[in-house]
Protein backbone atom coordinates (compact mmCIF):
# COMPACT_ATOMS: atom_id res chain seq x y z
CA UNK A 1 0.00 0.00 0.00
CA UNK A 2 1.50 3.69 -1.22
CA UNK A 3 3.05 5.41 2.07
CA UNK A 4 0.50 8.13 0.52
CA UNK A 5 -2.72 6.67 1.30
CA UNK A 6 -1.76 5.57 4.38
CA UNK A 7 0.76 5.82 7.08
CA UNK A 8 3.82 3.35 7.80
CA UNK A 9 3.17 4.02 11.37
CA UNK A 10 -0.46 3.05 11.81
CA UNK A 11 -0.80 3.94 15.93
CA UNK A 12 -4.64 4.99 16.26
CA UNK A 13 -5.73 8.82 17.17
CA UNK A 14 -7.43 9.03 20.32
CA UNK A 15 -9.67 11.28 21.35
CA UNK A 16 -7.05 13.41 23.76
CA UNK A 17 -4.90 12.83 20.81
CA UNK A 18 -6.97 14.64 18.17
CA UNK A 19 -7.26 17.24 20.00
CA UNK A 20 -3.76 17.71 20.69
CA UNK A 21 -2.80 16.97 16.62
CA UNK A 22 -5.53 19.47 15.94
CA UNK A 23 -3.84 22.29 17.94
CA UNK A 24 -0.92 21.73 16.22
CA UNK A 25 -2.34 21.97 12.79
CA UNK A 26 -3.67 24.82 13.59
CA UNK A 27 -1.21 26.91 15.85
CA UNK A 28 0.73 26.97 12.13
CA UNK A 29 -1.96 28.19 10.26
CA UNK A 30 -1.80 31.89 8.84
CA UNK A 31 -5.11 33.93 9.79
CA UNK A 32 -5.83 36.46 7.65
CA UNK A 33 -6.11 39.75 9.60
CA UNK A 34 -9.36 40.78 7.51
CA UNK A 35 -12.71 39.09 6.94
CA UNK A 36 -14.06 39.47 3.50
CA UNK A 37 -17.17 41.13 3.39
CA UNK A 38 -18.91 38.34 2.47
CA UNK A 39 -18.18 34.79 3.74
CA UNK A 40 -17.67 31.70 0.83
CA UNK A 41 -15.92 28.95 0.58
CA UNK A 42 -12.98 28.11 -1.81
CA UNK A 43 -13.46 24.33 -2.97
CA UNK A 44 -10.87 23.22 -5.69
CA UNK A 45 -10.85 20.03 -7.79
CA UNK A 46 -8.05 18.33 -8.90
CA UNK A 47 -6.43 15.40 -8.35
CA UNK A 48 -2.70 15.07 -6.87
CA UNK A 49 -0.31 16.68 -8.68
CA UNK A 50 -2.51 18.86 -10.80
CA UNK A 51 -1.24 21.63 -9.04
CA UNK A 52 -3.70 22.88 -6.23
CA UNK A 53 -1.41 24.68 -4.01
CA UNK A 54 0.09 26.26 -6.35
CA UNK A 55 -3.19 28.10 -6.87
CA UNK A 56 -5.15 28.00 -3.49
CA UNK A 57 -1.78 29.51 -1.66
CA UNK A 58 -1.90 32.65 -3.37
CA UNK A 59 -5.40 32.84 -3.91
CA UNK A 60 -5.63 32.77 -0.24
CA UNK A 61 -3.05 35.44 0.55
CA UNK A 62 -5.11 37.50 -1.79
CA UNK A 63 -8.60 36.81 -0.78
CA UNK A 64 -8.28 36.69 2.84
CA UNK A 65 -8.54 32.96 3.39
CA UNK A 66 -7.59 30.25 6.05
CA UNK A 67 -5.96 27.93 3.95
CA UNK A 68 -6.81 24.37 5.20
CA UNK A 69 -4.10 21.81 3.80
CA UNK A 70 -5.30 18.00 4.34
CA UNK A 71 -1.72 17.21 2.93
CA UNK A 72 -0.03 19.32 5.80
CA UNK A 73 -2.84 17.66 8.60
CA UNK A 74 -1.58 14.11 7.43
CA UNK A 75 2.31 15.09 7.61
CA UNK A 76 1.67 16.13 11.36
CA UNK A 77 0.35 12.85 11.85
CA UNK A 78 2.85 11.01 10.17
CA UNK A 79 5.56 12.61 12.18
CA UNK A 80 3.52 11.36 15.11
CA UNK A 81 3.21 8.17 14.10
CA UNK A 82 -0.36 8.07 13.66
CA UNK A 83 -2.33 6.54 10.88
CA UNK A 84 -4.16 9.13 8.58
CA UNK A 85 -8.07 7.67 9.64
CA UNK A 86 -8.62 11.12 11.34
CA UNK A 87 -7.63 13.30 9.25
CA UNK A 88 -10.47 14.38 6.91
CA UNK A 89 -12.45 14.73 10.20
CA UNK A 90 -9.59 17.20 12.00
CA UNK A 91 -9.89 19.25 8.28
CA UNK A 92 -13.74 19.33 8.62
CA UNK A 93 -13.54 20.55 12.65
CA UNK A 94 -11.07 23.25 11.52
CA UNK A 95 -12.98 24.48 8.46
CA UNK A 96 -15.95 24.49 10.41
CA UNK A 97 -14.58 26.50 13.92
CA UNK A 98 -13.37 28.90 11.76
CA UNK A 99 -16.64 29.32 9.65
CA UNK A 100 -18.28 30.00 12.93
CA UNK A 101 -15.98 33.13 13.66
CA UNK A 102 -16.96 34.57 10.52
CA UNK A 103 -14.00 33.51 8.35
CA UNK A 104 -13.72 32.55 4.83
CA UNK A 105 -11.67 29.17 4.16
CA UNK A 106 -10.01 27.49 1.03
CA UNK A 107 -9.84 24.08 1.43
CA UNK A 108 -6.65 22.86 0.13
CA UNK A 109 -7.76 19.65 -1.01
CA UNK A 110 -9.20 18.09 -3.45
CA UNK A 111 -12.99 18.87 -3.33
CA UNK A 112 -14.33 15.94 -6.21
CA UNK A 113 -15.05 12.84 -4.39
CA UNK A 114 -18.72 12.60 -4.15
CA UNK A 115 -17.73 12.01 -0.23
CA UNK A 116 -16.51 15.73 -0.04
CA UNK A 117 -18.87 17.61 -2.76
CA UNK A 118 -21.88 16.11 -0.07
CA UNK A 119 -20.36 17.39 3.19
CA UNK A 120 -19.65 20.55 1.09
CA UNK A 121 -22.85 21.22 0.60
CA UNK A 122 -24.27 20.53 3.89
CA UNK A 123 -21.55 23.57 4.88
CA UNK A 124 -23.17 25.42 2.10
CA UNK A 125 -26.68 24.74 3.63
CA UNK A 126 -25.41 25.42 7.51
CA UNK A 127 -23.49 28.38 6.72
CA UNK A 128 -25.54 29.97 4.60
CA UNK A 129 -22.56 31.04 2.48
CA UNK A 130 -21.57 30.79 -0.91
CA UNK A 131 -19.44 28.47 -2.30
CA UNK A 132 -16.49 29.44 -5.15
CA UNK A 133 -15.63 26.03 -6.80
CA UNK A 134 -12.64 26.33 -9.07
CA UNK A 135 -11.02 23.64 -11.57
CA UNK A 136 -7.45 22.50 -11.24
CA UNK A 137 -7.25 20.79 -14.68
CA UNK A 138 -3.99 20.67 -16.50
CA UNK A 139 -3.50 17.43 -18.86
CA UNK A 140 -2.73 13.99 -17.32
CA UNK A 141 0.41 14.05 -19.25
CA UNK A 142 1.79 16.79 -17.57
CA UNK A 143 0.48 15.25 -13.91
CA UNK A 144 2.28 11.94 -14.64
CA UNK A 145 5.72 14.13 -16.10
CA UNK A 146 5.46 15.83 -13.13
CA UNK A 147 5.27 13.20 -10.67
CA UNK A 148 7.50 10.47 -11.86
CA UNK A 149 10.07 13.07 -11.52
CA UNK A 150 8.64 14.29 -7.88
CA UNK A 151 11.83 13.78 -5.25
CA UNK A 152 11.68 12.26 -2.05
CA UNK A 153 9.46 14.14 0.31
CA UNK A 154 7.68 12.52 3.57
CA UNK A 155 4.64 12.18 1.20
CA UNK A 156 6.50 9.96 -1.50
CA UNK A 157 8.89 7.55 -1.78
CA UNK A 158 9.74 8.11 -5.23
CA UNK A 159 8.53 9.28 -8.69
CA UNK A 160 7.02 5.83 -9.62
CA UNK A 161 5.11 5.74 -5.72
CA UNK A 162 3.76 9.07 -6.98
CA UNK A 163 2.24 7.97 -10.18
CA UNK A 164 1.08 4.77 -8.26
CA UNK A 165 -0.58 7.28 -5.74
CA UNK A 166 -2.28 9.29 -8.23
CA UNK A 167 -3.54 6.43 -10.77
CA UNK A 168 -5.14 4.78 -7.26
CA UNK A 169 -6.70 7.67 -6.21
CA UNK A 170 -8.33 8.30 -10.04
CA UNK A 171 -9.43 4.87 -10.26
CA UNK A 172 -11.19 5.01 -6.81
CA UNK A 173 -12.74 8.89 -6.86
CA UNK A 174 -12.60 9.98 -10.21
CA UNK A 175 -11.30 13.08 -11.37
CA UNK A 176 -14.79 14.92 -10.12
CA UNK A 177 -16.33 15.69 -13.71
CA UNK A 178 -18.81 13.15 -12.86
CA UNK A 179 -20.38 15.66 -10.57
CA UNK A 180 -21.33 18.14 -12.41
CA UNK A 181 -19.95 21.00 -10.68
CA UNK A 182 -20.44 24.43 -12.75
CA UNK A 183 -16.97 25.62 -12.00
CA UNK A 184 -16.19 29.61 -11.39
CA UNK A 185 -12.89 29.19 -12.55
CA UNK A 186 -11.06 26.38 -15.11
CA UNK A 187 -6.79 26.62 -13.99
CA UNK A 188 -4.72 24.79 -16.68
CA UNK A 189 -1.16 24.52 -14.23
CA UNK A 190 0.84 23.23 -17.22
CA UNK A 191 0.81 26.44 -18.89
CA UNK A 192 3.40 29.23 -18.24
CA UNK A 193 0.74 32.19 -17.54
CA UNK A 194 0.20 31.14 -14.35
CA UNK A 195 0.27 33.67 -12.19
CA UNK A 196 -2.24 35.55 -14.94
CA UNK A 197 -4.63 33.37 -14.22
CA UNK A 198 -4.35 33.52 -10.79
CA UNK A 199 -4.80 37.26 -10.64
CA UNK A 200 -7.72 36.59 -13.40
CA UNK A 201 -9.45 34.02 -11.28
CA UNK A 202 -8.67 36.55 -8.45
CA UNK A 203 -11.13 39.24 -9.89
CA UNK A 204 -13.85 36.61 -10.90
CA UNK A 205 -14.53 35.41 -7.21
CA UNK A 206 -14.29 39.05 -6.17
CA UNK A 207 -16.93 39.71 -8.85
CA UNK A 208 -18.87 36.66 -7.88
CA UNK A 209 -19.20 37.09 -3.93
CA UNK A 210 -19.53 40.68 -4.15
CA UNK A 211 -22.03 40.51 -7.47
Amino acid sequence: MSDWTKAKHNKDLGSDDFVTIKNMFVSQLVIPEIKPPQQFLLCPVGLVGSGKTTVVSPLAEKLHLVRISHDEIREILKKNDYNYDRSKEIASEVISDFLKDGYSVAIDANCGSQETFDRIKNIEQKYHLRVIWIHINPPEEFIINKLRNFKHTWLFADGEEAVRGYLNYKNTYGDGTGLHIDFDYVFDTSKSNIQEQIADAEKVILKQING
